[in-house]
């Protein structure tokens, strides 16, 4: 076993192309991509900022003009005289060329001024297209924010003092309104995506060394020879499966370490959430990633070893992948408090394990219950391979 685990592992070693593709490639793409999609999104953050909404006016009162002018909205204001104007600018507007309509009823401000209790209350109506985002930042702003503040505003002038009519007011002056715990609320950030991308890129990386470590090595003949020398069996399983966990683990190491630095840095933003980790987090983690690591692994080499080449084994471990795929996003946006029945569920244990040690969510009995299930699961499915070794139907397939 000692000879076939050094030797799995001198392949890796000795090439510095094959250590940088296995090791650091995939976290920094994915980090990456991360990076580029916050950035991206930044940007057109700042665009929607910054865009002068074009906005459409129908018998726009005085009083309105003056209130936007000294509320200084960045808009610029187009007044509609016609029916046939109207549905030009609403063809605009659906296309994306104008961002709101504001329709104000005939002689407006004369209706305010002159109103009686008992009359119909005048009705402003506003129009903008919810798919496009000028349009729904226009709507938020001015159409929603604009129009109370100037809602108020005539209400003050015929009524005086809003206090008389005000029965209470909601966190006007209470700064410490929030009351969180900083390290569990930085913590479920960060836990709703690290764990997501922790176990697919760990399952990602033992699936191109393990499909090459048994299927590759029946594609060019080299596990015929290894079979017939004096190597037993089980330990040519156990040496290919303890190597690939060691690759894999160190994989696992290197992209947490990556993640945990650069991920606070692209999700934390201005939000002031301070990302902060345990040492005892960090040996929980460790401890569950070796696990993990042992368990996809057992399940790649059993699969490759039922293949006669690298295609097949990839097309097999495929549906494989899949199901650790969906189980990480169903983790992602899990907002209930698991039960213990759930963290006997392999796959779906240790993603829900690793979210709840981010956000000390998790008990020594979920995790001692998700590490058991783990590691029995990895050693059932390592007997499986060493009987499959034990076949020679299966190995010369």
């Amino acid at each position: 076993m000692k000879t076939i685990y050094k030797k799995e592992l001198a392949r890796i070693f000795k090439d510095k192309k094959m250590i940088f593709s296995v090791f650091f490639l995939p976290v920094l793409l994915m980090v990456g991509i991360m990076a580029l999609v916050g950035s991206l999104s930044k940007s057109e953050m700042e665009k929607i900022q910054e865009h002068k909404s074009i906005v459409y006016m129908i018998n726009q009162p005085d009083s309105f003009a003056q209130f936007m002018e000294a509320a200084d909205f960045n808009i610029s204001v187009k007044d509609i005289a016609t029916d046939a104007e109207f549905e030009n600018a609403k063809t605009k507007l659906r296309d994306g060329d104008a961002d709101l309509i504001i329709e104000f009823p005939d002689n407006f401000d004369q209706v305010i001024a002159s109103y009686q209790e008992g009359q119909d209350v005048p009705q402003i109506k506003t129009y903008y297209n919810p798919s496009e985002d000028y349009s729904s930042s226009a709507y938020e702003t001015i159409s929603t924010q604009g129009l109370e503040a100037y809602r108020q505003i005539l209400l003050s002038q015929r009524i005086g003092d809003l206090n008389g009519i005000q029965i209470f007011t909601v966190n006007t002056d209470n700064p410490d309104m929030v009351v969180q715990d900083d390290q569990k609320a930085s913590g479920k950030a960060l836990g709703m995506m690290l764990p997501y991308f922790i176990t697919i890129l760990l399952f990602a990386g033992a699936m191109g060394l393990g499909v090459d470590m048994v299927a590759g090595e029946k594609e060019r003949g080299t596990m015929a020879s290894l079979l017939v020398t004096q190597v037993k069996r089980k330990s040519i399983v156990l040496g290919k499966v303890f190597a690939l966990m060691t690759l894999s683990g160190i994989s696992s190491v290197i992209y947490i370490v990556v993640m945990g630095v650069s991920f606070p840095k692209i999700l934390g933003g201005d939000s002031g959430l301070n990302f902060e980790v345990t040492v005892g987090q960090i040996v929980m983690i460790g401890v569950l990633l070796v696990a993990i690591a042992f368990l996809y692994s057992s399940i790649i080499v059993l699969i490759s070893v039922f293949a006669k080449d690298t295609k097949e084994a990839s097309t097999y471990i495929t549906p494989a992948y899949m199901v650790v795929l969906v189980i990480g996003l169903m983790t992602m946006f899990t907002t209930k408090d698991a039960g213990t029945m759930e963290y006997m569920i392999p796959f779906y244990n240790t993603a829900l394990a690793l979210k709840g040690i981010l956000v000390n969510e998790v008990t020594m009995a979920q995790y001692g219950i998700t590490l058991g299930v783990t590691l029995v699961l990895g050693a059932v499915l390592t007997v499986a391979i060493a009987k499959a070794f034990e076949s020679e139907k299966v190995m010369n397939m």
